[in-house]
């Protein structure tokens, strides 16, 4: 299915079943102001906007699929950050590849969006001023972690 946009309304929904879509940042996160991470809820507070998903045109995100991991100073491996944070395994060889094509694998930050299949190609944008859109990619949640203790704080 293909991510639709709704008459009247802004962005596009990319919802789609056992994908998620990763972007990271090389910004210092210290340097990003808080007002670009401040949601507004609506449908009963399941769905969410904020500056980062009307920069990338997404019409909405639910706050329960989205996890984000990083580092207050200097910069994280991509596969470490992403490993905390998952509990699926499944995804990781391709997010690494197109990370590495990227020149995306020392990072500060990076926000995992389950249940997501964003597309620069429906959007047009694959960057703002804080994060980079690396890719979506399969998940499959029946995988085995990547890391055997994956943190509470993601």
């Amino acid at each position: 299915m293909a991510a639709t946009q709704l008459k009247g309304k802004k962005g596009f929904d990319f919802t789609k079943r056992n994908k998620v879509s990763i972007w990271v940042s090389q910004h210092p996160y210290q340097d990003i102001p808080d007002a670009y991470f401040d949601e507004t809820f609506s449908h009963k507070n399941k769905r969410a906007t904020n500056t980062w998903s009307d920069n990338f045109r997404l019409q909405y995100f639910e706050p329960d699929f989205m996890e984000t991991n990083g580092v207050q100073t200097g910069t994280v491996d991509i596969k470490k950050a992403a490993g905390e944070c998952s509990f699926s395994s499944s995804y990781i060889e391709a997010l690494l590849n197109k990370a590495k094509k990227k020149k995306l694998t020392s990072i500060t930050w990076i926000v995992l969006l389950y249940e997501h299949e964003y597309s620069v190609k429906r959007s047009s944008i694959g960057k703002d001023t804080y994060l980079t859109f690396v890719g979506a990619f399969d998940y499959d949640d029946s995988a085995e972690p990547l890391f055997e203790d994956v943190s509470a704080e993601c």
